[in-house]
């Protein structure tokens, strides 16, 4: 037991990079939950970290529903279990979201979710998220008309915001376009600001369009300042992660 909430403690560190939506002595009280034999999913707002009250979690076979406070209570998967399994995330008002939660040593290895409200056809949501350090990435959208980001233009009425920014670790950062104009290509960036640490494979970008989760965009551990995750031209997403010179994400 004192192993397993060992590695259930240091999961949920890592999984904390879904967001800095949960403070510490929320994690902390997750990593309790082993003693009492039980499990407990938190799903927040990907950009107000509201809990979402009564959000629906299908995993594997089973379906709950989530308390007031967003928090899903489950029983502990079998000691012997280690495989990856389907969580499907469903709340009226909001894009139903596919993922998937690693079962290590009969424990749930990520338990923290985020969900979009839903979103008119024909915009779109990026949102970023990481692990404590790097302290400060930022999400950047560069189109043929304007580059948002929290260092550079922040919100153009009506068109394009960046919701929310995090210097601290963890995120999200979030921006939501009003309307992708289909004459126009955008690039969606993750720019490292600070002068230590490293992107790596804890940093993630959720890509909402035409009101659905489109995708989970993993990085790569690397060096660079700056990485295109996407590329979106007529409305249509092309991934392919490059590493581009810092002056681009400037």
């Amino acid at each position: 037991m004192i192993k397993k909430t060992i590695l259930l403690v240091s999961a949920l560190l890592m999984s904390a990079s879904a967001s800095s939506c949960w403070k510490s002595e929320e994690l902390a009280s997750f990593a309790q939950d082993e003693f009492d034999e039980k499990a407990r999913f938190s799903i927040k707002d990907v950009v107000t970290c509201r809990p979402i009250a009564h959000a629906k979690l299908s995993l594997g076979k089973m379906t709950f529903e989530a308390d007031e406070q967003g928090i899903v209570t489950l029983p502990l998967p079998p000691e012997n279990m280690d495989r990856e399994l389907p969580v499907r995330l469903q709340k009226s008002g909001y894009i139903t979201a596919n993922e998937n939660v690693m079962v290590v040593f009969g424990s749930y290895w990520n338990n923290l979710f985020l969900m979009s409200k839903a979103l008119p056809i024909g915009s779109a949501r990026f949102a970023l998220s990481w692990d404590k350090k790097p302290s400060d990435l930022d999400i950047h959208l560069k189109s043929d008309n304007y580059h948002i980001s929290y260092r550079t233009t922040k919100s153009i009425a009506n068109r394009v915001k960046l919701d929310r920014d995090a210097m601290k670790g963890y995120g999200p950062e979030t921006i939501t376009v009003d309307k992708l104009d289909k004459n126009d290509t955008y690039k969606v960036l993750v720019n490292r600001y600070s002068k230590s640490g490293n992107i790596d494979n804890k940093t993630q970008v959720r890509v909402y369009i035409n009101n659905k989760l489109d995708r989970i965009v993993r990085l790569k551990n690397t060096t660079a300042t700056c990485v295109q995750v996407a590329t979106i031209h007529n409305n249509k997403v092309k991934y392919k992660l490059k590493e581009l010179s810092n002056s681009e994400c400037r």
